[in-house]
């Protein structure tokens, strides 16, 4: 499969000029327990960040992300940063997850009820401040100071419905 983004077309030809220029891939750390090596924390906007270094393309269809709609949302007293405990509809297959998530700068709790979302519902489950965290709820830092906006679907979409 072919790479379309800027920085792939720069290299390829030297002489057509790219919107952006190519930027260099993330370091990258090994810690005691990893096999492989992870990005390191980067600080400011994400659009700014470097392109993070190239992966299979048979290994995307492993992480299962699917729409849900939040059912229910409160705030979770125990966590360290301010955050919501929420329920979450992902269909009769996957059924009713379980999320703790840092977004209580954009969203009241009321405003979170109904609302749909994307998630990735097979990274295992970790406990965040006393909560077993089901899925990972995605969202984007726009500005690179910690706000997260939810990533979302236009329209109304089925739960349960995977991303593709």
């Amino acid at each position: 499969m072919a790479d379309p983004s800027p920085a792939a077309i720069e290299s390829k030809d030297s002489n057509v000029e790219s919107p952006t220029p190519a930027v260099e891939a993330a370091p990258t750390t090994l810690q005691p327990d990893q096999t492989k090596p992870t990005p390191e924390k980067l600080e400011g906007p994400s659009h700014m960040h470097p392109k993070l270094p190239d992966v299979e393309a048979a290994t995307f269809p492993s992480i299962d992300m699917r729409i849900g709609t939040i059912t229910s949302a409160k705030p979770n007293k125990k966590a360290r940063m301010p955050a919501y405990v929420l329920k979450i509809d992902f269909g009769p297959v996957i059924g009713v997850k379980t999320s703790s998530a840092q977004i209580t700068q954009n969203y009241s709790t009321e405003g979170l009820v109904g609302r749909q979302i994307v998630a990735a519902v097979n990274l295992g489950v970790r406990r965040i401040g006393g909560v077993k965290s089901e899925v990972l709820v995605l969202g984007v830092d726009k500005l690179g100071d910690g706000v997260i906006s939810l990533l979302g679907v236009d329209g109304s979409t089925p739960n349960g419905t995977r991303i593709s």
